[in-house]
């Protein structure tokens, strides 16, 4: 289909990418030694290197979020990626050498292949895609599409079918639901839905993409009928997210399938177990060698410009809505008159000092004593005042799904700068759209990443921080 045709070009691009790597290492050798008879080198350390520069191109490719390899790109997005295979094989041979100790390969030739790998990536993400795509869907593997829906919809998607006519896709016309209508986007359009079989075999139709799944619910059985009758390829364009006006996930269980509005990797126990083990190797520490210490320190600030209790103790919601006690040192006098309110710049209740306690977050160390509990983690969605709770909700329908991942001391959006005041419907947004993603997309290495980025603003306190 139209994704192992892409997927084939970019695995025969790196593919060819290996070989002319090898080729012109081989190459570069003798004319940078003066030497021409190479093998008279130490030939098995140089083999060596050309293996590890292979490894370093595919690791590469094999590791990238998203794989536009070898799709005809722009000088930039080919530029960037050369750019990343040669740091990676670069990376990896300079790894290699440091490990095998090895003083018999020229540095001379390492460091002016270096530049030369470059160039040879790069030309190939550039010319590859065309010879390749012209060799691999030419002639009879030339698929001739017949696109169907509305105008709207076909509109929609004009880039995508223009860009797969490098995969060997030409359209041959279109079916509109409109009538009246003879072109769309530069396309003509051949006829009605009811015409489907007559097109398919007047225009020798190899391909058909049906633009919308709900629109044609009521009659997809008759047209897989019709296109299964003349071997011809159906697509159904999947629309659930516009239906739902939401993101959706698919899977599996058991044979059955599913699709729901978002993953969740913490559903997963040993997920959840490794991000235990985090919290209680950061909170414990913290708890009997640095909290003793704090707490000294806030009790005398405290005794200075505001007695009273060290500790403030606040009911906030948990995981799944339920409440649970949280513990800060206490930043305001004890005397508040507005206990629901946010705190901002210059509050008055703020005791001189509490305003130096909130900005380095020091007042939110008591509550790795939650996390010991199992009330909340190191990392996640901020707990907010139930009262605070419900305003959020009510600005946003959304708000509450944050509540399906254990609260945190801090958490994706306070790394990014969302946190302080929420002033405006557009701050709550930013949060809660943090959160959202943070739920969807946990992983070990997401916590321990949020968890340096705070320690580094503890040090350097953003802007936003009270």
């Amino acid at each position: 289909m139209i994704a192992s045709r892409t997927k084939g070009i970019a695995k025969l691009g790196i593919t060819c990418q290996c070989i002319l790597t090898a080729l012109v290492f081989w190459l570069w050798l003798p004319l940078t030694q003066r030497h021409w008879e190479f093998w008279e080198l130490n030939l098995s350390q140089y083999v060596s290197c050309v293996v590890v520069l292979i490894l370093g191109i595919i690791f590469a490719y094999a590791t990238a979020t998203r794989r536009t390899w070898f799709a005809q790109l722009s000088f930039y997005v080919c530029h960037r990626l050369a750019i990343r295979q040669t740091f990676f094989a670069t990376g990896f041979l300079l790894f290699w050498l440091v490990g095998k100790k090895d003083q018999t390969i020229s540095r001379q030739f390492l460091f002016t292949f270096v530049p030369v790998l470059y160039g040879l990536l790069l030309a190939t993400q550039r010319l590859l895609p065309t010879l390749l795509q012209k060799l691999s869907y030419g002639g009879i593997r030339n698929q001739r599409v017949l696109v169907a829906g509305c105008c709207q919809k076909i509109v929609k998607l004009q880039a995508w079918l223009n860009s797969k006519i490098r995969v060997g896709y030409s359209i041959s016309g279109l079916i509109s639901l409109d009538k009246n209508v003879e072109t769309i986007g530069g396309h003509r359009v051949l006829g009605m839905m009811e015409d489907l079989e007559r097109i398919i075999v007047e225009y020798d139709i190899t391909h058909v993409v049906l633009g919308e799944f709900l629109m044609f619910r009521h009659c997809i059985v008759h047209y897989t009928e019709v296109c299964e009758r003349h071997g011809v390829r159906l697509l159904v364009i999947c629309d659930f997210e516009s239906s739902l006006r939401h993101p959706v996930t698919m899977f599996e269980d058991e044979g059955i399938r599913f699709i729901g509005l978002r993953d969740e990797p913490l559903e997963d126990p040993f997920g959840r177990f490794a991000k235990r083990c985090l919290d209680i190797a950061v909170a414990l520490p913290l708890v009997c060698f640095v909290l003793p210490f704090t707490t000294l320190f806030v009790s005398w600030l405290q005794k200075r410009s505001s007695p009273g209790p060290i500790f403030y103790r606040q009911i906030r919601s948990g995981l799944n809505n339920i409440p649970f006690a949280i513990y800060k040192y206490r930043t305001m006098h004890v005397a508040n008159p507005d206990l629901t309110r946010q705190a901002s710049k210059g509050d008055a209740r703020i005791y001189p000092g509490g305003q130096w306690l909130r900005k380095l977050s020091l007042d939110e160390l008591p509550q790795f004593i939650n996390v010991l509990r199992g009330e909340m983690s190191v990392v996640g969605p901020r707990p907010h005042l139930l009262q605070h709770d419900e305003d959020f909700a009510h600005a946003l329908s959304n708000y509450p799904v944050r509540r399906n991942v254990k609260p945190g001391i801090t958490g994706l959006a306070q790394v990014r700068g969302f946190r302080g005041e929420t002033k405006t419907r557009a701050d709550i947004i930013k949060r809660v759209e943090s959160d959202i993603h943070y739920l969807e997309n946990w992983s070990f290495f997401m916590d321990c990443w949020i968890i340096l980025r705070t320690a580094l603003q503890v040090v350097i306190p953003p802007r936003t921080a009270l």
